[in-house]
């Protein structure tokens, strides 16, 4: 078994006349969710930190789904509940097999020997590079350990629940799915082996010429994040909405949820309906369909906004198309109902 398959609960449901398996029933969040970060996650940190640590996956989302939303409303970390309790410990193991992952780059950089004799050959130049300035500035290997978790949980967090959203709703939307191959196609090479391989994927072109691809994305955006701009008040204000007055006085703080415009009928008509088509727009001067988010704002806004966009869209977009053009999912039952959401960020 993968990594990725093994909080999937996969069970064999029908082979080939040449017993190859044919086809399998698997959890579908926690696939495409875990399939996705042991694809980041050795981008960024190298592949001995999975493969040292194999409890990671099951740490992290105990941390981000139980722990984290406890955090967000002021749960006291004292608080008696066994699922703060197993929360922390998550973290405290997460934080800790950073710092040791830190240790070990620093080690290599220096040219002393490596714990364990790992091969930290393959950390990534970021990674690297804040091993340095973490050193420059006396961090301690601890201190690298909890200034690194929120670069771990915004890799993760959201982009792989997400990735999990826009294979659903693809899949499930009658007359997307076709579409959607067909536009994707000549950017992903496919062997014709048994089982079939990707052998090529050009993510460039991939993200230049798909534009039903990033509508889609766009979408699952608009239907499954719930991002949320927040704001100090450094002066005095009063805003006026219609006939309304809002004073806002010094040392307030302003939240703006972006997700109530989301589902705002007067924005987005018909709101509950997965429809990639409304954010295809014709461009006169290329002559073609393109996808522009217009009001859509999923990565907050202003300069707080998400500095990992870029990334995670291209990880999600990669992640989304490749396996599209390699699966095909339908519900075991043969009906597409799809789960109720757990608000996120």
């Amino acid at each position: 078994m993968k990594r990725w398959e093994y909080s999937a609960d996969i069970t064999v449901s029908k082979f080939t006349s040449h017993g190859d398996i044919a086809k399998v029933e698997a959890n579908l969040q926690n696939l495409s969710r875990d399939f996705g970060a042991c694809i980041a996650i050795p981008q960024l940190y190298g592949r001995d930190f999975l493969d040292r640590y194999p409890q990671a996956l099951d740490d992290f989302w105990k941390f981000d789904n139980d722990l984290f939303p406890l955090l967000m409303i002021g749960m006291p970390l004292w608080a008696p509940f066994k699922i703060v309790k197993e929360g922390l410990a998550a973290r405290t193991r997460i934080i800790t097999e950073i710092e040791a992952l830190y240790r070990r780059i620093d080690q290599y950089q220096h040219g002393h020997p490596i714990d364990f004799d790992a091969d930290v050959s393959d950390v990534s130049e970021t990674a690297s590079e804040r091993n340095k300035i973490y050193e420059r500035d006396g961090r301690s290997f601890p201190e690298r350990g909890v200034g690194d978790l929120a670069i771990f949980w915004g890799q993760n967090a959201n982009t792989q629940p997400v990735l999990f959203w826009l294979l659903t709703y693809v899949y499930s939307t009658f007359g997307i799915l076709e579409q959607f191959r067909e536009e994707i196609a000549p950017y992903i090479g496919i062997s014709r082996t048994t089982p079939p391989e990707i052998t090529s994927l050009d993510i460039p072109r991939l993200s230049r010429n798909c534009q039903l691809l990033k509508a889609c994305i766009l979408e699952t955006y608009r239907l499954v994040n719930e991002p949320t701009s927040i704001r100090y008040v450094a002066r005095p204000i009063t805003i006026t909405d219609g006939g309304l007055k809002h004073g806002l006085t010094q040392g307030m703080f302003v939240s703006v949820p972006h997700s109530l415009t989301n589902r705002d009928a007067s924005v987005y008509g018909d709101p509950d309906k997965f429809n990639p088509a409304r954010f295809l727009e014709h461009d006169c001067s290329l002559g073609k369909l393109v996808a522009r988010d217009g009001r859509l704002k999923p990565w907050g806004a202003g300069a707080a906004m998400c500095k990992g966009r870029t990334f995670a869209e291209k990880e999600i977009m990669t992640l989304g198309a490749t396996t599209i053009s390699m699966w095909n999912i339908a519900p075991a039952d043969g009906r597409w109902e799809l789960p109720a959401m757990v608000p996120g960020t």
